[in-house]
């Protein structure tokens, strides 16, 4: 068809203007594309949408213990979230038990990226007759920033997934994300 077909007609009505998607809110948009939540299938729970989202039911020991749960990986790893694990009180508590066995995962992506970290800061540091090493040391540290942003994020009494790592382990189940 060529555009002189389609244009209207003398004495016909004007053509809608379409509204710029910014001044749409939610439901306009998916209207707009065709895509609502009845044709969606089922609708995704926030907690499988969102990167974070709130606990319900969460007392002030739950957010203190699943802060420790990350904060304290930077000191003493593993023994806070395996004492958590293994308290029947915080067994039944489940943010306790999230964090927990979130934590035991980001443990184990710390330290397979320590030992990579290790390796890269060897050779470079070799290759360079030792003058990059004086800079490299920050490697090691890396993993401590994600760490006490998880732990706040916890203390503010949040769920939240890790990038990859929180899919990774519910895909394996060993990590179960809760139903709100």
């Amino acid at each position: 068809m060529s555009d002189a077909e389609i244009t209207p007609q003398e004495g016909s009505e004007k053509p809608e203007e379409s509204i710029p998607a910014e001044s749409m809110s939610g439901p306009e948009i998916e209207a707009e594309k065709g895509t609502t939540a009845e044709g969606a299938g089922s609708p995704e729970t926030p907690a499988q949408s969102a990167t974070t989202w709130p606990a319900k039911d969460v007392t002030d020991n739950d957010r203190l213990m699943a802060a420790l749960a990350y904060a304290t990986q930077v000191i003493v790893p593993v023994i806070v979230p395996v004492v958590m694990l293994l308290a029947e009180e915080s067994k039944k508590r489940p943010f306790q038990k999230f964090h927990a066995i979130q934590s035991l995962g980001f443990l184990a992506a710390a330290v397979i990226y320590e030992i990579l970290a290790a390796v890269v800061f060897t050779v470079l540091t070799v290759v360079t007759l030792g003058c990059l090493g004086c800079i490299l040391w920050v490697l090691f540290v890396v993993p401590v920033v994600p760490a006490l942003y998880y732990a706040y994020q916890a203390y503010k009494g949040l769920y939240f997934k890790i990038p990859f790592l929180t899919d990774f382990m519910v895909k394996n189940k060993w990590l179960e994300i809760p139903a709100e």
